[in-house]
């Protein structure tokens, strides 16, 4: 039961919207998005990364388990190829799995994180705080802390136009208000891999999921707000570029 010594480390949780209920109503079609995001997980946990700014190639600096719809991904320290390796494999595979039709919701903290693989035993304020970034926001999105925020910044972060891969946004959140938070703006980072119209329309985005939930029309409110707070995120950032 021993711990390593060093356990600061970069935190990530992901989970898929709606997976209960699709689960009671057609398990075998929960099923198979299971499938579509382990894929789309597997297909980008293992990529290398190359540093614009100093062509350093990163590689190898993350572990994942997964349970049921939740992914958690967490690095072998908090230097900054762990920061960089972080941020740009969860927003891959975020990404991935829009492709695929599985919509997402996370977030990134940095923290004291316990693990053994012998014992399947996890732990730590780190991961706490991400499962809270990630269940608070009412969208389809990526939300980080602050100590995130500060190392993308100075190591520096960026998408291929030089822009910030971490912005601020006023993310909608549980209690009904708007939390000013760090974002990963995938929207950016992946311009080239989702061609879509300016402004893009609640039908357009929702469309791929509809398989999953139903027609939008159906949607409950609560539901159907985080979809509505999602297209607002991207036609902002449309709008920017």
């Amino acid at each position: 039961m021993n711990q390593v010594p060093d356990d600061h480390r970069y935190v990530a949780h992901l989970d898929m919207l709606g997976m209960s209920e699709l689960t009671i109503r057609d398990p075998d079609l929960a099923w198979s998005v299971l499938c579509d995001l382990s894929r789309a997980k597997e297909e980008r946990l293992g990529l290398h990364f190359e540093r614009i700014d100093t062509g350093e190639v990163i590689g190898d600096r993350v572990t994942s388990f997964t349970f049921s719809d939740t992914i958690v991904i967490f690095s072998r320290s908090d230097e900054d190829a762990d920061a960089y390796a972080m941020v740009l494999l969860v927003t891959e595979i975020f990404t991935r799995a829009l492709y695929y039709g599985v919509p997402l919701r996370g977030g990134i903290a940095h923290g004291r994180f316990l693990f053994n693989f012998d014992y399947n035993l996890f732990a730590g304020p780190a991961l706490v705080r991400a499962y809270q970034l990630s269940e608070e926001a009412q969208w389809l999105g990526i939300r980080v802390d602050e100590a995130i925020a500060k190392k993308a910044a100075a190591v520096p972060i960026r998408s291929e136009r030089g822009r910030d891969t971490i912005i601020r946004w006023p993310v909608p959140t549980k209690d009904g208000v708007l939390s000013d938070s760090y974002v990963i703006n995938w929207v950016e980072t992946h311009r080239h891999t989702f061609m879509v119209p300016h402004p893009i329309s609640l039908d357009a985005f929702y469309g791929p999921f509809t398989r999953l939930f139903g027609p939008v029309a159906g949607l409950p409110a609560s539901v159907r707000s985080k979809y509505l707070n999602t297209v607002s995120f991207i036609n902002h950032q449309l709008a920017a570029q």
